[in-house]
Order: C-alpha cells, then structure tokens, then sequence
C-alpha cells in the first residue's frame, strides 16, 4: 500500500460497472475517472493494475486515442486508476445495442478503427510483450488440454511470426468509446504485440461462442443475435469478401488459442478448466 494515495469510495458516485470492476466520478475531482479493480480477480492485483496503467500510457505515446493516465491509487482493498473523464461516452457496444439499424456502419467503423491499431508497431517496450511468447508459456503451465492435442498445438504456435503489430488483447466493441463521434480504445492491460490474428479470434470467441451466455448479453448490451451481426459485418469489413471462409476458419482457430490463454490468466475452477479445455479442442482442430 505504500506509496499509494488512499481514495475514499463513498465520495465518488458509481456510473459504471464490469466484469472486472467498477467507474466512478466525483464532482470535486472534475474531469476524472476512477476505475477500481476487484482484488480477488487475476486483473485486480497490483501487478495487472500498474501493467494496465503503464501500457495505456505506452500506447497512446504510439498515437493510439486512449483516455489519459494520471495515478494509481488504493481503494479499501481494492487498487484503482484515475484517468482522464471522457465526457458523453459511450461504449460502441451499447450503441449498437441501443441502435440495431446501425450495427453493420458502426461494424465497420470498428473495423477500421482495428487496422489503425494493427498497423501500429510496438514492439521494444517493456509493457507491451510478446503474444507468442506469452500463449507459450501458457502452454507450458496449461491442465486444461494435454497429449496429441497439446503437442499439437504448441507446433502451431511455434510456427507463428512474432509480429511487432500492436495487439489490444481484449479486444471487443465494449472497449471502445466515443464521445462527440471522437474513439478511444480503452481496458489496455493485456495488450501485446502479434499477429492480428490473435485479437480477432478473442472477438470471434465473444460473439460467436460467449454471446450466448446471459451475462455477456448483459455486458455487451446486446443480444446474442445482434453479436453475431456485428462480427459477421465487422469480418466482411476488416477482411472483404474475398477468401472471407478462410478468415473466419482461421479466427475460429485462434479463438481456441484465447480459450486456453483465458486459463492462464484467470483463475477457473476444475469444471471450468475442463469445459474449456474441451471447447478449445474443438475449435482449435
């Protein structure tokens, strides 16, 4: 805790909520944001916090919109991050759930927004590693697949460019803002640099095989029908029409790399590790 400003919550107002933590704003504090992340989760510890923090500042050096960092505090038992507020947000999810008609525009606009972001270089900084080097060493610790399956997965990863491309690493139309029709990406805590590929298939993963769970409807605002409207029409932005059957086969592939890159940076139970361990059976074959 040292070194940390302590922040007390019941100042602030909650506007917003995720999976992984909570916004808030304070009118004595005008144009801040702050984020505080659940400490019993793998992207709530100190590490991921001040990872997420510093990589945000790294990538909007690289010309990339993202809100402005400003500290790191300390929330009860929580950590949390002041940014800069953004005002008349809104997330390009609930846009499009708030306006289906629009889903295939705001599909493509994201889609140019994702080849801005895959055209960046980023390698030789500290806070931005190595996606092949990390899905690895996710092999190397994974229970969630083994044997022929596992063997032949890692030879598939090893075979991999160890691109320099700038790569989100939760990349999702939830993590994408605009305000006065201006973008910025944000939850930048697990980017990397790699193949594009491997930010695609987390995308087809949420709107093709996650959308169908309640809670990421939730999230998302949208439905599990209005998802995979969004990916077909972001696949066909991002990709043209041309070869779109081999594109979509090869996002479901990495999909199944993200399954089993979620077990290594989550902490699941057994019956999850399994569940998942056979999904990324399936979609990696």
């Amino acid at each position: 805790m040292e070194g940390y400003k302590t922040v007390d919550i019941s100042a602030w107002t909650k506007v917003g909520e995720g999976g992984n933590g909570s916004t808030y704003v304070n009118p004595e504090e005008p144009g801040i944001l702050l984020k505080t992340s659940n400490h019993t989760l793998s992207d709530g510890t100190l590490e991921a916090v001040s990872k997420e923090f510093n990589t945000s500042k790294a990538i909007c050096d690289l010309g990339i919109p993202t809100p402005k960092m400003h500290e790191i505090v300390r929330v009860g038992e929580d950590y949390g991050i002041k940014s800069e507020l953004i005002e008349g947000k809104k997330s390009l999810s609930k846009m499009s759930g708030e306006n289906p008609e629009a889903i295939d525009s705001y599909a493509a606009r994201m889609a140019g927004l994702a080849k801005q972001m895959h055209g960046t270089p980023a390698t030789g900084c500290e806070w931005i590693p190595s996606m092949k080097a990390l899905m690895l060493e996710a092999l190397d610790k994974t229970e969630m697949i083994g044997g022929k399956t596992l063997k032949r997965v890692r030879s598939f990863v090893e075979g991999l460019e160890d691109a320099p491309t700038l790569l989100h690493g939760d990349f999702t139309f939830s993590n994408i803002i605009f305000a006065d029709d201006k973008p910025y990406w944000i939850d930048l805590g697990r980017a990397t640099h790699g193949l594009p590929m491997f930010d695609l298939g987390h995308f087809y993963l949420f709107c093709n095989i996650f959308a169908k769970k309640q809670r990421v409807q939730d999230i998302a605002h949208m439905t599990g029908e209005q998802m995979a409207r969004f990916w077909n029409s972001f696949a066909l932005a991002y990709n043209g029409p041309e070869g779109l059957e081999g594109f979509t086969a090869q996002c479901r592939r990495f999909a199944g790399l993200d399954v089993l890159l979620l077990g290594f940076v989550q902490h699941l139970s057994f019956s999850e590790r399994f569940f998942l361990g056979q999904l990324a059976k399936m979609l990696t074959k």
